[in-house]
């Protein structure tokens, strides 16, 4: 998957001329987005957001294990195939590129109180798309949770996290599952939503060939995964993702 991910984003940044074009990545602390709990992973420190800027284009991408690169285009190419922060670094990029070409739009994070509004809006945007179906969430977004088990009731939603903090815990009346679960909650399911950093901490790929193996439709969501969904034809939620850094 990595692969034809880079092939069409090098296709395309030679396309655009912009190979030398410089890429500035910085990590980003997580007070700009004002998020209204401490259950949020960014809140909470576990994540940051790697910002990327090309000419006008902004890009972002999640990761727990962040770095900062100065460069050009071309320089940061071979980084996904990397560690998951030079992956960060790579996920930023390329959407930082596809927006400025107007590929994408929306790829700032969302602030205040709009992960919860986000999180409504995603249950009924799966409703209306799917039904009353069975889903699974994979990485623990409490807006996203709350509103999925309100919707689709608590038998019928599952959640999985990496973050050692979660796993185990009931939020909003269901038990967060170990990532190391997603094949098993995966043959159970109809409809996965999968964050988009997910490509960035390499378990995306796995995620994708379980959803096809069990017949199960996947929904990517969140800033990450905007530019790798455009190119693999997904896809994705994020309804509240800015184009510029808000002050």
């Amino acid at each position: 998957m990595y692969k034809t991910v880079l092939k069409v984003f090098s296709e395309v940044v030679k396309d655009a001329k912009l190979l030398d074009s410089s890429v500035n990545c910085v990590v980003l602390k997580s007070n700009f987005t004002k998020l209204p709990s401490r259950e949020y992973a960014l809140a909470k420190g576990k994540e940051v957001i790697v910002h990327c800027e090309i000419e006008g284009g902004c890009g972002q991408a999640f990761t727990s294990k962040p770095k900062e690169f100065s460069g050009k285009v071309k320089d940061a190419f071979n980084m996904i195939y990397g560690d998951e922060g030079d992956k960060a670094v790579f996920f930023a990029t390329l959407n930082a590129v596809f927006h400025k070409l107007g590929r994408i739009e929306g790829t700032i994070h969302c602030i205040g109180e709009e992960p919860e509004k986000c999180g409504e809006e995603f249950a009924s945007y799966l409703m209306l798309k799917f039904g009353k179906v069975k889903v699974a969430h994979i990485g623990f977004q409490p807006g996203h949770v709350k509103a999925l088990i309100k919707h689709f009731g608590v038998k019928n939603v599952y959640v999985t996290d990496l973050n050692p903090e979660n796993i185990g815990c009931i939020k909003f009346g269901v038990k967060i599952l170990n990532g190391s679960m997603n094949s098993e909650v995966l043959r159970k399911v109809d409809v996965a939503c999968i964050t988009g950093s997910a490509a960035v901490n390499g378990t995306l790929p796995e995620l994708l060939d379980l959803c096809d193996k069990y017949g199960v439709k996947p929904v990517l969501y969140g800033v990450s995964g905007k530019g790798i969904a455009n190119i693999l034809g997904l896809d994705v939620f994020c309804p509240y993702g800015h184009d510029y850094m808000r002050k």
